[in-house]
């Protein structure tokens, strides 16, 4: 009985005598923020929608789980395909109260919609283009009609209210009912006695609410503690690539020796702050274990243990000397700081259908008539003579040895240079199907559809503009664009960049062929261009280059005369010249979109997408999906619907044909020019109708096949390199 009653003296002494500590250190977690409604079910709906991720293939909710808390409930969070987080994720319960955001604070935490946009084009996280997401949001009906709610009818989408409506939601995430707000509000016994005593520990011999005060149970400030590292950081190489990648562009120096979590440091750069992390709120810790910035604590009960042996060794913190009783209470008061999570319904995905944003009547760029007949004769080409392939051109900042386009080759097939590991340059340029790949326009990246027809990599080298609409003047610019461009290969350079410094034969290969202690990316696209550069015709396997070179047998009789008319009636050597089989130049022809395709929720996403990038006014081409070539480039009014004449070498392999894939066969195309082309504005009045006979049709069929060699060009897939994780490195 004595002891009761002291034990019982003792708890009310402690909540008499540190009442007012206690008061003014915590306090109980305020009214929710105010909350515009309309615009927050907007934004439930987009934090649940994987179009907000590059590949489609992730939501917000994928690392903040509604049943973990907002978190994801593992130790270190997964990140975007093709990496994988080093860091635990936080949940976002009360986040719309906390001044900054993430483990090393370097989000502000009060502009929500910042914070939302940088998870959403963030390379390791949803790895997103933001006026991509635009436009994938344009197609979905229901998006309008939630937006018109908000902005009001007729109403544009853009991209930044996309995050701001994300941002809103995030407000409505708030925690209620938990016992310790009861409590200092008053209500002594929503707490048990066990937590009771705990609060007393907190506060007092513990000394947790040092740094762990207020509404949120955060001081908002960075400390070191020690903890101890998580190890599948610095030995998983997806981890530790990840880490690297972002050291290195929040500029920390020496980062490739990085083996531990600078914290801050990363951040801030001053050494005082190398292993702090920001402080997290305790709120809602019934939900969100593991615990820890990299999780390395899976209960409450191990996080009490490591401050009561005095946190890590480079922590300076002291043993606590806490007895089981006492350790037991203090747990039994940080659980009394969980309450309810809000009841969010996980919403059904809304489907996309084709359909426009803004009224019909919208103002189009001005087309310049065609030219007059005269003058369009007096313009025409000079058709100049068919010829042998010259030798590989090859710049004098790029030259080529084995050892280089080796490499070359083995980056090609690598998965590892795109966004999600998953579209290497060969996914579009298969050698199997000439180069190309064998659809009428590319699949692209993943959750996008390519508005165009995959050109061939078949002597691209002796191309001086590449692209249908020549955007890149190099295969070294090519390389570049490809690999990182949103609806090709989305890949981050800095992250591509450090996938191939984690793979110890890339290391040592670009040691040897660039002089480099490190692969880089710009190395990396000399490495692929030389090896294009090397994809070339054999000139001795062509039947026309024989013939060129004295063989008068290398042509079959059809293909002699299909060489007549091409030269001469059917007029094809106008634009198609020289040793190439192209003048290199641009032209409207009139090629139609394929039969049966339409403009699929997707092309039209990443064709609008294209538009908006090339910066063509969004009055122009809300209402139109006619894909505009050469003016992307120029921005010419006369360049509109002028594509780059393809060469006619290896026609043979590279079906289908035209820049968005329109015709199946070479027949195809011969009866489409035999027509006169198409109509476009721009077309020259020189191309008209040939009045060919099926007889001349099949001899010119024969001819244009007789460019390509009688074996297709193939190389062997190689064996590509594994991941290791790199040694001898120190703290930096």
């Amino acid at each position: 009985m004595r002891r009761v009653l002291r034990t019982a003296l003792v708890t009310g002494l402690l909540w008499l005598g540190m009442g007012a500590a206690v008061a003014a250190a915590l306090a109980p977690l305020p009214s929710p923020p105010s909350v515009n409604r309309p615009l927050a079910e907007l934004g439930r709906h987009l934090f649940f929608d994987t179009r907000l991720s590059g590949d489609m293939g992730r939501s917000c909710a994928s690392c903040h789980m509604p049943t973990q808390g907002w978190a994801d409930g593992r130790p270190l969070s997964r990140a975007y395909p093709g990496s994988d987080y080093f860091r635990n994720a936080p949940g976002l319960m009360n986040v719309a109260l906390r001044q900054r955001l993430m483990w090393d604070g370097r989000l502000d935490g009060t502009d929500l919609p910042t914070a939302v946009r940088d998870m959403v084009t963030e390379a390791h996280f949803m790895n997103a283009d933001g006026r991509l997401v635009q436009e994938r949001i344009v197609q979905v009906r229901e998006y309008r009609q939630l937006w018109d709610q908000v902005w009001g009818v007729g109403s544009a989408i853009y991209g930044p209210q996309l995050f701001v409506a994300v941002g809103e939601f995030l407000k409505t995430l708030n925690s209620h009912g938990a016992p310790i707000d009861a409590y200092l509000r008053g209500e002594v016994r929503a707490l048990t006695a066990d937590a009771r005593a705990g609060l007393a520990l907190f506060s007092g011999k513990a000394g947790c609410s040092r740094c762990h005060d207020g509404a949120l149970f955060s001081d908002g400030k960075f400390h070191r503690t020690g903890v101890p590292e998580n190890p599948a950081v610095w030995n998983e190489p997806l981890r530790l690539m990840t880490a690297l990648r972002h050291f290195a562009t929040n500029g920390m120096p020496n980062y490739m020796n990085a083996r531990s979590d600078p914290g801050a440091y990363a951040i801030s750069k001053v050494e005082a702050d190398r292993g702090r992390f920001l402080t997290p709120s305790l709120r809602e810790l019934g939900h969100t274990a593991p615990y820890m910035h990299n999780g390395v604590f899976a209960t409450l009960a191990e996080v009490i243990e490591f401050y009561d042996r005095g946190g890590g060794a480079d922590g300076g913190l002291r043993p606590l000397a806490l007895s089981v009783a006492e350790k037991r209470q203090l747990i039994g008061f940080l659980e009394a700081l969980s309450g309810k999570p809000p009841a969010i319904a996980i919403p059904i995905p809304f489907e996309y259908q084709v359909h426009d944003l803004h009224a019909p009547v919208v103002p189009q760029i001005a087309v310049s008539p065609a030219p007059t007949l005269a003058a369009a004769d007096a313009a025409a080409p000079v058709a100049l003579p068919l010829a042998q392939l010259p030798p590989v051109p090859v710049p004098a900042d790029n030259p080529q040895t084995p050892e280089k386009v080796e490499l070359g080759r083995l980056l090609f097939f690598d998965p590892r240079l795109s966004g999600d590991g998953s579209t290497p340059c060969f996914s579009c340029h298969f050698p199997q199907r000439g180069w190309g790949e064998g659809g009428a326009k590319s699949r692209g990246y993943p959750g996008t559809w390519h508005w165009r027809n995959a050109s061939t990599v078949i002597n691209a080298a002796h191309f001086g503009k590449l692209n249908w609409d020549g955007a890149a003047n190099s295969l070294e610019h090519q390389a570049a664009g490809a690999a990182e461009g949103t609806v090709a290969g989305n890949g981050d350079p800095a992250m591509m960049e450090m996938r191939l410094r984690l793979v110890p034969d890339y290391v040592e290969r670009f040691r040897r062929v660039f002089g480099l202690q490190w692969p880089r990316m710009t190395q990396a696209y000399q490495a692929l261009a030389a090896f294009q550069r090397s994809i070339v015709s054999d000139s001795r396997q062509v039947p026309l280059d024989r013939h060129l070179a004295g063989d008068e047998q290398a042509l079959s009789a059809e293909a002699r005369r299909g060489y007549q008319l091409f030269a001469g009636k059917a007029g094809c050597q106008r634009c198609h010249n020289g040793a190439l089989v192209s003048d290199q130049r641009f032209h409207a022809t009139g090629v139609p979109e394929p039969r049966g395709e339409g403009m699929t929720p997707l092309l039209r996403i990443t064709h609008r997408w294209q538009n908006y990038q090339r910066g063509v006014p969004e009055s122009s081409f809300r209402h139109s999906d006619a894909d505009l070539g050469l003016y992307y480039v120029t921005k010419r009014v006369e360049d509109i619907g002028k594509f780059r004449t393809p060469s006619l070498r290896e026609l043979r392999y590279t079906a289908p044909y035209m820049h968005n894939g329109a015709f199946a066969s070479l027949r195809e195309v011969v009866d489409f020019y035999d027509r006169g082309g198409g109509v476009a504005a721009n077309k020259p009045a020189w191309l008209r109708p040939l009045g060919l006979s099926e007889a001349e049709k099949r001899d010119l069929v024969v001819f244009l096949d007789a460019m390509s060699m009688d074996q297709p060009l193939l190389v062997a897939v190689p064996a590509l390199p594994n991941y290791s994780m790199p040694k001898g490195a120190t703290k930096p």
